[in-house]
């Protein structure tokens, strides 16, 4: 008989693939509850723009045709809305992809990528599937980054370095100046990818501009997403800015018809209703003070966001995320290393209420 464990080697049968949010459907079913809410993906709960609902049903008749290879209309006014040139950005299927491709185009097997860990763990699940390796470099206990140490690390099989900004799960940032520095010290030939999937969220002041750093640091790229703010995440459409000849070569491994013509109009479409992303950025910010206020209300220790989900500090995270399981709600339980913590993504005004009630119940048991 075959033996697929030894065909695909020790990498990937030791892989442990990453684990989505519980979809609400889901849980229903299983516990049989009504109505839950999912505050574990750091969705945007009030969906997509209109204006993008409306593109697609405009769309719909040409499903049956195969999408823009080159994203033309998208790259053109993403490209007018960033002030670069359209050769220097590349679509994806979400940022995943373009994880993906990176690691593909420029890592090597005896090669290795490098995040401060925590941060997204899709970095280290690509890399050992490309029978790679990811160096996690530990945060300080702040949960703020150290960039000392990750400078420390860097040899000269370090291809690629992650540096989510905010960072997922914590939803800390890091500044301007903290990048710069950070950046004359890495070599021309170790690749830093930024990801900027919350980007949009951030109202810190001293948030780098990194788009505009690009032409100072061509070993520099930014990724960012119309999953998050702009409510798209079924769609799958992420994009990253970077140098030309970077760009290129990704361009040489993407696959055809990568980013499917129903993002890519549903996308084009949201870039143009402002008036909605400002409604969202604004909710978010609501939010994010009402859950301050009531986890401080109720002694609850959390870390402060630039992003639009936040960490809680619970005491025993897998029991709580459990029971707020049993009432409905479904949030993030990140396992070792954060185990005391859960995530819990800002919803909407209801969903944030409810969340704080059933999280205060649970807690006085």
């Amino acid at each position: 008989m075959i033996d697929y464990k030894k065909l695909a080697g020790k990498e990937i049968e030791s892989l442990k693939p990453y684990i989505p949010g519980k979809p609400v459907k889901e849980l229903e079913r299983e516990l049989g509850v009504e109505k839950a809410l999912k505050m574990a993906s750091n969705e945007n709960p009030l969906g997509p723009s209109p204006k993008a609902m409306e593109a697609l049903k405009d769309f719909m008749p040409e499903m049956g045709r195969y999408p823009y290879g080159d994203v033309y209309y998208l790259r053109k006014k993403l490209a007018k809305r960033l002030n670069v040139d359209g050769d220097r950005i590349i679509f994806g299927t979400g940022s995943n992809e373009i994880i993906e491709l990176a690691m593909r185009t420029f890592v090597s097997t005896d090669e290795h990528v490098m995040s401060p860990a925590p941060s997204f763990s899709v970095y280290g699940i690509i890399a050992q599937a490309m029978r790679a390796s990811c160096k996690w470099i530990p945060t300080k206990e702040d949960f703020s980054y150290d960039f000392e140490k990750l400078a420390e690390e860097i040899d000269d099989k370090t291809r690629i370095i992650f540096l989510a900004n905010p960072n997922n799960p914590t939803g800390l940032h890091f500044t301007d100046e903290e990048l710069v520095n950070f950046m004359e010290k890495v070599p021309a030939d170790c690749i830093v990818v930024m990801d900027e999937a919350y980007y949009e969220y951030v109202d810190a002041n001293d948030y780098p501009d990194t788009i505009k750093m690009l032409d100072k640091y061509p070993n520099m790229m930014v990724m960012r997403t119309f999953s998050k703010a702009y409510g798209l995440a079924a769609l799958r459409v992420g994009f990253a800015v970077g140098h030309p000849d970077a760009i290129d070569m990704l361009n040489r491994v993407r696959q055809p018809f990568n980013t499917n013509m129903g993002g890519q109009i549903a996308a084009e479409a949201a870039l143009d209703d402002s008036d909605f992303l400002r409604r969202v950025i604004h909710e978010n910010r609501q939010g994010k003070a009402y859950i301050y206020r009531e986890l401080e209300r109720l002694g609850i220790e959390y870390v402060p966001t630039q992003a639009n989900f936040m960490l809680v500090k619970v005491g025993d995270g897998e029991k709580v995320f459990n029971e707020l399981l049993k009432e409905g709600v479904i949030v993030r339980y990140l396992g070792p290393g954060l185990g005391e913590y859960i995530r819990v993504s800002i919803g909407t005004a209801d969903e944030n209420g409810t969340f704080i009630e059933k999280l205060e119940k649970i807690l006085k048991r």
